[in-house]
């Protein structure tokens, strides 16, 4: 994690942090690569592949807005909020919210908003942050405007912390993964940050628990990235029973994103990105889960390794499919730079034709 970021890179990405100015993204970007569309099941259009370009954004976060019919994605180097559509165009819907990268979002059309986990944990591994504490939280757009409504902190003052991805319950209670902290975190609709669960098996040095889904039956599935763990937690359990390890044939090493379909199947991307700060990272591919025990053992069902895209980080479901995110974040953390984003699609056979949001 020593390694820094060539000067020029630093110096420039340092500058657009500290003014917290609007991204210029480069003009709409057409569909770099287009390939046949898959046999319809009902639901499946457009491109198999969307290839956009915007300098300097690495997204590492992606959910499906179906108000706008777009992806929304997050920036791992500026703190921002960007739009991309299914034709590969690229346009900013919120500006830098300061030295921090935006990782996991959610969007929450009932509340009309969107959430998004931020943090600057990578950012002070690559650049001076000067007397900004340790930083993480939660920040609340409106869903139709974009506006920042709200920042929620989660580090509680802690000197390490790095909330990272997030999901919600029916409710509106917000829940957040620290990959270096060993406590969940709940934040209700007033605002207020209460613990969910504290277990040590939850810490780690650099990238411990990761991905985050709200189950219907009222629990929380998550995994490790560096050591493949997957656990079950509840919420609403007696403290010695709130987490419980989910038995896997093999762990699941480098685990990013995870979303849960709607037959209740588990849909895993796993990726090698941690090689480039020292974290044993996975291998780079998206398996799908399945459990008949309610989440205390799963099996894969289906699995693609290795991805043909380097470096996937999660996946979003849409009318048209399932769409695995690669937004070159393994580049920016071993110092070099890309300005290419890569939506590919599962293909039918991976794909759950329910799974219409």
């Amino acid at each position: 994690m020593s390694r820094a970021l060539p000067l020029r890179v630093a110096v420039a990405t340092a500058a657009v942090l500290a003014t917290m100015a609007p991204i210029l993204l480069p003009a709409p970007a057409a569909v770099a690569e287009t390939t046949r569309p898959a046999a319809s099941n009902g639901h499946r259009h457009g491109q198999d592949v969307i290839v956009s370009r915007a300098t300097d954004v690495y997204p590492e976060g992606i959910a499906w807005d179906p108000t706008r019919r777009a992806f929304l994605v997050g920036s791992a180097l500026r703190g921002t909020l960007s739009v991309i559509r299914m034709d590969g165009t690229v346009t900013e819907l919120a500006p830098s919210i300061g030295m921090v990268s935006t990782l996991g979002l959610r969007v929450d059309t009932a509340r009309n908003r969107i959430l998004v986990a931020y943090s600057d944990f990578w950012i002070r591994q690559r650049l001076d942050v000067g007397d900004q504490p340790p930083t993480s939280g939660v920040a609340v757009y409106d869903l139709e405007t974009g506006e920042l409504e709200q920042r929620i902190d989660v580090s509680g003052g802690r000197e390490r912390t790095f909330a990272n991805d997030l999901t919600f319950d029916p409710r509106g209670n917000i829940y957040v993964t620290d990959s270096v902290s060993d406590t969940v975190q709940r934040i209700d609709l007033a605002g207020n940050v209460t613990p969910v669960a504290t277990d040590p098996r939850f810490a780690a040095d650099i990238v411990g628990l990761n991905g985050v889904v709200w189950h219907p039956h009222g629990y929380l599935l998550s995994l490790r990235y560096d050591t493949g763990e997957m656990y079950r937690i509840t919420p609403g359990a007696p403290a010695h029973r709130r987490v419980a390890e989910v038995r896997l044939p093999r762990p699941l090493i480098g685990t990013d994103g995870l979303q849960l379909r709607s037959d209740g199947s588990l849909v895993v991307v796993t990726n090698s990105i941690g090689a480039a700060v020292g974290v044993p990272g996975g291998e780079d591919g998206v398996s799908v889960l399945t459990s008949r025990d309610g989440w205390r053992s799963a099996r894969v069902t289906s699995q693609i390794k290795p991805w043909p895209t380097g470096g996937p980080t999660t996946v979003a479901f849409t009318p048209c499919g399932d769409y695995v995110l690669s937004g070159e974040v393994g580049a920016a953390l071993a110092g070099a730079t890309s300005d290419q984003i890569t939506l590919r699609r599962l293909p039918s056979r991976m794909s759950n034709k329910e799974n219409i949001r």
